[in-house]
C-alpha cells in the first residue's frame, strides 16, 4: 500500500528479473574492464541503483502515470481566489492576470493534483535531482547519460500527453539500451560491437514488451536476436555467436504455439505466455554476448 505522506517516494524495483540492472551489468562485462576489486564493484552497485531505482522511478512517475486526466481538468479550471501578492494590481494588468492564474493553480493543486498524484510529484522532486547527483558521482559521462535519459522520458511524456500508454520502443531504449551503454562507459570507452549489442537487445526487448500486452512483437523480437548474432559473427566472436544462435533457435521452436494451427490466428494470451517462457533465454543471451565481446 502506498503512503500518502508528502515525502513518500515510490522507487520501482521490479518483482521479476530487472531489465535495466541486468543490461547495465552486461554493459559492464562487455567493457572488458570490470574486475572483482572493491572500488569497481561499489561503482557498479551505485550504477545499478541509478538505472533500476532512480531512472526506473522517473519513468514510472512520468511515462507510467496517468497525468492526462488532471491536466485535462486544469485546462478548464476556473476556481480559486486570486493570489493577493500585489493587492493594488489591476485585474486587467499582467500582474493581475498572473494573480488569477496562480489562484486557479493553487486551487487545482489542492483539489485535484495533490489528492491523486501528490506522492508522484514528491517522488519526481527527489528522483530528478538524485539522477543528476548519482550520475555526477559516477563521472561526467554518466551525468550526460542521465541527462539524456531524463530528456527521453520527458519527450515520451510530452508526446503521449501523459496518458500512461505503453511505448515499447522508447521504453526499450530507456530500460535496456541506455543502461547497457551506462555499464560500458562506467569502465571503458565505448566500442562498436558493444553499441550494436545494446541496440540489438533493446530491439528484442521492445518486441518482448509488445508481446506482454498482447500486441504483435515477434518481428522486433527475432530481429533483435538476429542482429546480436550477426554482430558477434562480424566481430569474430564465434563461440558467443554460436551460443546466442543456439538460444535463438531454441526459443524460436516455441513460436508456432502462438498461432492456431487451423486458422493461423494468434492464440489469445499466447504472446504473454510466450514472453514469460522465453524471458530467461533473453537474459542468458545478453550475458553470453557481453562475455563474448568483453572477453
Amino acid at each position: 500500500m502506498e503512503s500518502s505522506h508528502p515525502l513518500y517516494v515510490q522507487v520501482r524495483w521490479r518483482r521479476g528479473p530487472m531489465a535495466p540492472a541486468w543490461a547495465a551489468l552486461c554493459g559492464a562485462l562487455a567493457s572488458g574492464a570490470l574486475t572483482l576489486a572493491t572500488d569497481p564493484l561499489l561503482r557498479l552497485a551505485l550504477l545499478l541503483f541509478l538505472v533500476e531505482g532512480v531512472w526506473g522511478g522517473v519513468w514510472s512517475a512520468l511515462a507510467g502515470t496517468d497525468w492526462a486526466t488532471p491536466l485535462r481538468q486544469w485546462r478548464e479550471w476556473r476556481e480559486g481566489t486570486p493570489v493577493r501578492w500585489l493587492p493594488h494590481a489591476s485585474p486587467e494588468a499582467p500582474a493581475g492576470r498572473l494573480a488569477v492564474t496562480l489562484g486557479h493553480l493553487r486551487s487545482w493543486w489542492a483539489q485535484v493534483l495533490r489528492p491523486t498524484l501528490g506522492p508522484t510529484v514528491a517522488a519526481l522532486a527527489l528522483l530528478l535531482p538524485l539522477a543528476l547527483v548519482v550520475g555526477g558521482v559516477l563521472g561526467p559521462r554518466l551525468l550526460l547519460l542521465s541527462l539524456a535519459a531524463i530528456s527521453l522520458v520527458q519527450f515520451v511524456f510530452a508526446w503521449r500527453g501523459g496518458d500512461a500508454q505503453p511505448v515499447p520502443g522508447f521504453q526499450a531504449v530507456y530500460e535496456v539500451g541506455l543502461p547497457w551503454l551506462a555499464g560500458h562507459i562506467l569502465f571503458a570507452e565505448l566500442t562498436w560491437p558493444s553499441v550494436l549489442l545494446a541496440l540489438a537487445f533493446a530491439l528484442a526487448y521492445a518486441g518482448y514488451l509488445r508481446l506482454t500486452v498482447g500486441r504483435a512483437g515477434l518481428v522486433p523480437w527475432n530481429l533483435g536476436w538476429a542482429v546480436a548474432v550477426g554482430g558477434l559473427v562480424a566481430g569474430r566472436h564465434p563461440l558467443a555467436a554460436g551460443l546466442v544462435g543456439g538460444l535463438l533457435f531454441g526459443q524460436a521452436i516455441a513460436q508456432p504455439a502462438l498461432f492456431d494451427a487451423e486458422t493461423g490466428r494468434a492464440v489469445p494470451q499466447g504472446g504473454a505466455r510466450f514472453a514469460r517462457l522465453v524471458w530467461p533465454w533473453w537474459l542468458v543471451a545478453m550475458l553470453v554476448a557481453a562475455w563474448g565481446v568483453g572477453g
